[in-house]
């Protein structure tokens, strides 16, 4: 079984106090993280130290999803001078990204980076990673995460709604989907989805559990929410916000999630394992 923790959930920019795009990710002894946006470095240690994680995923390089790699790398630094650890950060990272993007994720003494083609699997730690290119302005990598139990974990990352992602993510346990636009909004031309897109991912791909995230900075994401939980059967949905966030109405109790220091964190499981 895994533990998913959604230390960050805000696209584009955080709102007060939140972080952009970043999952960790636990199975055992390993912590894995998936995307380090604006303020996860932060955030990560209400959960889980700096230092116990040594491996990150990094979908894509736009700034909500990559920009605190440069903090990480700069505390992994630091600790290891320190002593508090030995290990290198390693960054698995898009090889579409381009040699000069990739060379940005590599420090001495701190990271080095792993260039990642769209459709391999890879291993992270204990988990296998698969990965495919998702419809969006830059090269993104959709994950699909599994242990050695057969619980599975999917992520879109950023990306259109498609035929082909839906089909990656097909049956997963857990799927943690980009919610970034409100009802009536296309987001076919910038590679997003809106909440009604998600629906259309629900039925398609059939998780046990949904995960929003990549919510808007402007309006109440609870309004979201309320859509997909309204249209959607045979699956829980929840919102990675944590309750307390700033201008967000009451989104009601968790269906399959929970809240720990004011992180969304659920477990991912097999279907008919015990959670």
């Amino acid at each position: 079984m895994m533990r998913l923790s959604a230390i960050g959930c805000w696209g584009g920019s955080p709102r007060v106090g939140g972080a952009c795009a970043g999952y960790l990710v636990e199975c055992g002894r390993d912590a894995v993280l998936l995307d380090c946006g604006p303020g996860v470095c932060a955030t990560l240690p209400r959960v889980r130290a700096l230092t116990d994680v040594d491996e990150v995923v990094v979908s894509h390089a736009h700034y909500d999803h990559v920009s605190d790699a440069g903090a990480l790398m700069y505390a992994r630094l630091v600790h290891r001078q320190l002593g508090m650890t030995t290990r290198d950060l390693t960054f698995h990272a898009p090889a579409a990204c381009g040699r000069d993007e990739l060379a940005r994720l590599a420090m001495p003494g701190a990271s080095r980076v792993i260039g990642v083609e769209a459709g391999d699997e890879v291993r992270v730690g204990g988990l296998r990673v698969a990965t495919r290119l998702t419809s969006h302005p830059v090269p993104c990598l959709a994950l699909r995460v599994s242990d050695e139990t057969g619980a599975t974990l999917g992520y879109t990352a950023d990306g259109a709604l498609t035929d082909d992602l839906a089909s990656f993510l097909a049956d997963v346990d857990v799927l943690v989907t980009e919610c970034s636009l409100y009802p009536g909004h296309d987001g076919r031309a910038m590679g997003h989805m809106s909440c009604d897109d998600v629906i259309e991912l629900q039925r398609a791909s059939r998780p046990a559990h949904l995960l929003l995230t990549h919510l808007p900075i402007y309006g109440d994401p609870a309004e979201m929410l309320s859509r997909v939980r309204g249209a959607v059967t045979g699956a829980t949905v929840d919102i990675a916000c944590p309750a307390a966030s700033h201008g967000i109405s009451d989104i009601g109790p968790r269906a399959a999630a929970r809240e720990v220091r004011g992180i969304v964190t659920m477990d991912v499981a097999a279907a008919g394992a015990p959670a």
